[in-house]
């Protein structure tokens, strides 16, 4: 009997001569399937027994039917037969043709750049909560990775010109150079650092960290401390005219959003982190405006009823 590597080559080589390959299983072997014969006298054999038979064999048949040594039939052994199929298997190494990829380690920067977004992401929803809008343009401060500034509501509807950064602080506006063109300029300049003794007299160690938070407070706390008692104290109609406001500026920022996200795509280098902490900033916008039209919806049922 023949080795089943030896079985295919050897179905191969007899049906380039003209057998047929048939549905009928060798009852002897139970397994592979018969070859008929092309010409008469009809035989049919066996790639696996390496027999050939008469007739069509059957379970019970005995050994006698079997026509050997059929001189257009010649039988095949591994040994006096090379074949392709009998070349040794090839031996799999278990050792890697090539070196497993290994995610790059996060280094320092990259764990101080991911935790400023978080810080960032936060910050900028809290105060899209409270009517300000986010912008298209990133802080230039060096410190600041890709942080987006955010303008702060003006009352009457109009546009603040007044941009800040979450992370650093710096108010920015918009300033045409000589160019034409138009580029950002910080408010308070870094010269008010050496001026901390007029604003805070009684003076601390402290005193060279405090005078950022001092010069960014006044800005952004009258526009979003003292305008909601203004909004809030009036009457209903006041109070769907402030959502109404919010969810224009939120609506407005999705829009920036979605610009910024398709020039970071379409830009020559991919940047991955900025591409992320823009998707999880219009996320953020997106929940944020979901739950001022759930307030305008429930203010709208107030006054109906």
């Amino acid at each position: 009997m023949s080795k089943i590597l030896d079985v295919s080559p050897k179905l191969g080589e007899y049906m380039l001569k003209g057998w047929i390959l048939t549905d009928d299983i060798c009852s002897q072997c139970a397994k592979i399937p018969l070859m008929r014969a092309p010409n008469p006298p009809v035989s049919w054999f066996c790639a696996a027994c390496d027999r050939t038979f008469s007739q069509l064999p059957t379970a019970g048949s005995s050994q006698s039917q079997d026509v050997p040594n059929v001189p257009s039939s010649p039988s095949f052994t591994s040994a006096s037969h090379i074949t392709r199929s009998s070349t040794p298997p090839t031996e799999v190494s278990d050792a890697l043709s090539s070196p497993t990829f290994a995610l790059p380690v996060d280094t320092e920067e990259i764990l101080r750049r991911r935790q400023q977004s978080d810080t960032a992401s936060a910050e900028i929803g809290k105060r899209m909560l409270k009517g300000w809008a986010m912008l298209a343009d990133e802080c230039p401060n060096m410190n600041c990775y890709g942080v987006p500034l955010v303008r702060p509501p003006k009352a009457g509807g109009g546009r603040d010109p007044r941009k800040e950064c979450v992370i650093c602080g710096t108010v920015y506006m918009d300033e045409r150079d000589a160019m034409g063109q138009d580029r950002l300029v910080p408010v308070v300049p870094s010269t008010s650092r050496e001026q901390p003794p007029n604003v805070l007299q009684n003076g601390s160690s402290q005193s060279t960290i405090e005078p950022p938070n001092v010069l960014r407070q006044p800005e952004a706390i009258p526009n979003l401390v003292l305008s909601p008692p203004a909004v809030y104290m009036g009457s209903r109609s006041s109070t769907h005219s402030a959502l109404e406001v919010s969810a224009q500026s939120l609506e407005l920022s999705l829009h920036s959003l979605s610009d910024r996200l398709k020039s970071l795509s379409s830009a020559t280098i991919v940047e991955p982190t900025l591409i992320t902490q823009t998707a999880e900033a219009m996320y953020k916008v997106s929940q944020a405006l979901s739950q001022v039209k759930e307030l305008q919806w429930s203010e709208e049922q107030a006054r109906r009823g």
